[in-house]
C-alpha cells in the first residue's frame, strides 16, 4: 500500500481554516451594517406618514403605559389596605388618561385618512 502524504499537523490545518473564515465573517459584518433591518424601514415609513400631533399622542400613550406597568409592579410589591387603595386609585387615574389619549389618537387618525 502506498503511504499517504500528510499535509501538516492538525493544528496548522485548523489555523489555516480559521484564517480563511475571518475575511468572510468580516465581509458579512460590514454588509450587515450597511443594510437597514426591515422593521426599521417600516417604522421610518410609518413615522413619515404620521402627523406630529399623532406622534406626540403616541409618545404620551407610551409614557402612560410605562407608568401603568410601574404602578402595577409597585402594587404587587406593597401590602396593606391603605397602600392598596391608593395604588388602585392611581392605576384607575392612569387608565382613564390612557383611554382618553387613545380616543384622541383614533379621532386624529380618522381625520388624516
Amino acid at each position: 500500500m502506498a503511504a499517504k502524504k500528510k499535509s501538516g499537523s492538525r493544528k496548522s490545518v485548523a489555523k489555516k481554516a480559521s484564517k480563511k473564515r475571518k475575511p468572510r465573517a468580516a465581509a458579512k459584518k460590514s454588509a450587515a451594517k450597511t443594510r437597514k433591518p426591515k422593521a426599521a424601514k417600516k417604522k421610518a415609513a410609518k413615522q413619515a406618514l404620521v402627523s406630529p400631533a399623532i406622534a406626540q399622542l403616541d409618545e404620551r400613550i407610551a409614557v402612560l403605559r410605562n407608568n401603568l406597568r410601574d404602578l402595577t409592579e409597585q402594587a404587587t410589591a406593597y401590602s396593606g389596605a391603605s397602600t392598596e387603595e391608593l395604588m388602585s386609585q392611581r392605576i384607575a387615574e392612569q387608565e382613564a388618561k390612557l383611554a382618553l389619549l387613545i380616543t384622541q389618537r383614533e379621532k386624529l387618525a380618522r381625520r388624516g385618512s
